[in-house]
């Protein structure tokens, strides 16, 4: 918890421009290691914009110390946050502390899902996670990815946000629809597998088994319904969405580790083991890259991949060095 605190000091002292450069290092190197701590920062960047609303005299005659009582007991909050002293300038005072605690009770942010014992943030960092929501629905979360739900879902409905990517495998219920708030779009489904993507430039939608809705409207007037091997395709310029039969089937090879290349160039095979082995793969050679190749792996360790490739072309070589993989040699010769 007072890691959390400290966190959530460097927020207020960035967001009143009091930072030192190693403290915007800090907070930068935090926000960089979860969405979640990315949507931490977010809201209390709302609350702190909504308090210069708040900041009025009432707000002054506000007995800080008091309030900050409340709000560590409303969220968990152990140790009171360091409040530099009042200045003559309304930056990172007492009492704009104070309108910012203001707003996010007013608001009730998301941000205090972090402390606050009304939501659930299922969250996978570094690894893949495989859990159950209550309702027995089968998820995996892909790295750097978070769902976050309500502590009475499943009691009137089935609701979950989403940030990253994930796969899905929902418990049947027709009484309640199962509702994926993707950030800028929405799936829902009553029972069905699918892989939804929210990230804004890699949006996608693809089903496995059963059908699903997908729309971007909560008033679903352009709702399209998509059956197992077929796809979303997002056309951001005209703001629409279209379905497509699926053309790429490692879309959930970071699940399942299941490779199928097709004369596809050795720099995107790379891109794909990448993600998948938490490898980073630099070409000593740029023109090794346009090696093409088709083959397929099952669940195999990234040596064994490589040994696969190795073996396949006599003109090239890897060197590996923790999680970096070396790969030179001489260019092919049919590309």
């Amino acid at each position: 918890m007072k890691e959390q605190n400290k966190h959530i000091t460097l927020i207020f002292k960035h967001l009143s421009g009091e930072t030192e450069k190693a403290e915007e290092k800090q907070l930068f190197d935090w926000l960089e290691d979860s969405n979640e701590n990315k949507n931490i920062f977010n809201e209390y960047q709302k609350a702190w914009d909504i308090s210069d609303i708040l900041f009025t005299p009432e707000i002054e005659a506000i007995d800080v110390n008091a309030e900050w009582d409340i709000f560590k007991n409303e969220v968990g909050f152990d140790d009171k946050i360091l409040i530099p002293k009042q200045r003559n300038k309304k930056k990172f005072s007492v009492y704009r502390v104070a309108a910012v605690v203001s707003a996010i009770l007013i608001l009730g942010v998301a941000a205090l899902y972090f402390f606050s014992p009304q939501n659930e943030v299922l969250y996978a960092q570094n690894e893949v996670v495989e859990t159950n929501l209550p309702d027995g629905t089968e998820i995996t979360i892909n790295k750097n990815s978070s769902i976050t739900y309500s502590k009475n879902f499943n009691k009137k409905e089935r609701k979950v946000d989403l940030e990253g990517d994930a796969y899905f495998k929902v418990e049947k219920d027709k009484t309640k629809p199962f509702i994926i708030d993707a950030e800028s779009f929405y799936v829902e489904v009553l029972g069905t597998e699918f892989y939804v993507n929210s990230i804004f430039k890699e949006r996608q939608v693809v089903v496995k088994e059963g059908t699903v809705a997908v729309y971007q409207f909560e008033d679903k007037h352009d709702q399209i319904i998509l059956t197992a091997g077929e796809e979303i395709v997002f056309d951001t310029k005209h703001n629409k969405i279209r379905k497509a039969e699926i053309y790429d089937e490692n879309y959930i090879s970071w699940k399942t580790k299941i490779f199928n290349f097709n004369n596809k160039k050795l720099e995107d095979i790379f891109s794909e083991l990448e993600d998948v082995y938490n490898i980073k793969v630099e070409f000593i050679n740029p023109e090794l890259k346009n090696c093409r190749q088709s083959v397929s792996f099952e669940n195999q360790s990234i040596d064994e991949i490589l040994n696969v490739i190795r073996a396949t072309f006599d003109n090239i070589s890897f060197k590996k060095n923790k999680n970096t993989v070396f790969v030179d040699g001489d260019a092919c010769n049919s590309l």
